[in-house]
């Protein structure tokens, strides 16, 4: 920021999994309380303790949820904003429809809402915002990959005990058949370092169904410029569309 003052750097935000088997969570707090983090983003439990931490340093707090009853308990719990994983999205994700998800959620919500699920292109982001949401959450469209498609991804509960979408290819190179994995149970869900499965995220890697998009490898920047070239050009249109 400093040697670019008319061009900052954007708020930066960190991914805090609260899962009660997470065993660096409280040492992850204090660090990110130390430095001001001033996004938090949280996943798999809302905890009025890490909401708080958030607050106390001058944060907000959007919590990823993958049904209505969550997105309640979330705010209820004191989280700032939602993230709607709808299905589609990478990594732990529903098995709602977005458009069913964002309609219910906005039902009684009025907050910072984002919507993830296959948001690669700016048509996707476009419609995304017509359905309510404020922002749209892309993964998978900053993944370098020239041939992956929406056929590569695997949904399965095995590697964390969360249901999620990951890459065919690291389930394979894992040693392991992405047709044939094993089921798990709720119990089983573990954030610690002692499971003896191939670890997600460092082995088996989280994907949506939005790689698809996903045809060159390039800089970040690039994939911003299309997707905001994207968007306008939707938006105008549907603009000339309605206007006729």
């Amino acid at each position: 920021n400093q040697a670019n003052p008319d061009s900052p750097a954007a708020p930066f935000a960190v991914n805090q999994i609260v899962h009660r088997s997470n065993a660096r969570l409280d040492r992850d707090l204090e660090i990110c309380v130390k430095h001001k983090v001033p996004i938090w983003i949280t996943s798999l439990g809302a905890r009025e303790e890490v909401n708080e931490a958030a607050h106390s340093c001058g944060g907000i707090v959007l919590h990823d949820i993958i049904n209505n009853t969550f997105a309640k308990k979330a705010i209820s719990k004191g989280a700032d904003g939602l993230v709607a994983v709808a299905a589609g999205a990478g990594g732990h994700a529903g098995m709602q429809s977005p458009l069913a998800l964002i309609r219910e959620i906005r039902s009684w919500f009025d907050g910072p809402l984002l919507l993830s699920g296959s948001i690669a292109t700016g048509e996707a982001l476009l419609a995304a915002r017509a359905m309510g949401a404020d922002l749209g959450y892309a993964g998978s469209a900053f993944i370098a990959t020239k041939e992956g498609q929406a056929a590569d991804i695997v949904y399965s509960d095995y590697f964390t005990g969360v249901s999620g979408n990951y890459l065919r290819g690291s389930i394979e190179a894992a040693g392991m058949d992405p047709n044939n994995l094993p089921s798990a149970d709720a119990s089983s869900m573990n954030f610690g370092d002692g499971s003896s499965k191939p670890k997600a995220w460092k082995s088996i890697w989280g994907a949506g169904q939005g790689i698809g998009a996903v045809k060159s490898v390039g800089p970040a920047a690039k994939v911003v410029d299309r997707i905001a070239a994207e968007y306008q050009a939707a938006g105008k249109r549907l603009a000339s569309e309605f206007a006729q």
